[in-house]
């Protein structure tokens, strides 16, 4: 799989957990992959890190989603998702900033079913909104969906 691909299986799942959400990722995409908006009207920002499995994502990543996810995207909730891990300074940053991380043990239950993206964030604050901001709908791309092999592949 590769990294676009990775994007548009995370854009499935989230349209699989009753999210409307579109592919938004290429170059200068502002640090975003994927956007949706729940059905309660949380609009989650998404960045994507397709990487090899012993790999981690940085902190870098974490303030540019910081930095982008609601003032550039509108986002109330930012996540990060990767199919390697974060190193602990990411993970402490993301706690500063609330961002919600998705590593390989818990994209790997969320691809399988065991839990969708709104149950699996595992932060100290559960998902929270930065500020509310009315939207003009998403619109839904199909794709087919990626089997969990495909996600956790390198």
């Amino acid at each position: 799989m590769n990294p676009t691909d990775f994007e548009r299986a995370t854009r499935d799942l989230m349209i699989r957990d009753g999210i409307a959400a579109r592919h938004v990722g290429q170059r200068g995409d502002k640090a975003a992959d994927v956007i949706g908006r729940e059905r309660g009207g949380y609009v989650i920002v998404v960045q994507c890190k397709h990487t090899t499995t012993t790999a981690k994502v940085g902190s870098r990543v974490i303030y540019e989603v910081n930095g982008t996810a609601a003032a550039a995207h509108g986002g109330d909730v930012a996540v990060v998702v990767t199919n390697g891990s974060f190193t602990r300074d990411a993970r402490q940053t993301a706690a500063d900033f609330r961002i919600h991380l998705l590593g390989r043990e818990e994209l790997g239950c969320w691809a399988g079913g065991e839990a969708s993206l709104q149950r699996l964030p595992r932060l100290t604050t559960p998902l929270r909104r930065w500020r509310r901001l009315r939207h003009t709908s998403s619109r839904l791309i199909h794709h087919r969906p990626a089997s969990r092999h495909d996600l956790l592949r390198p």
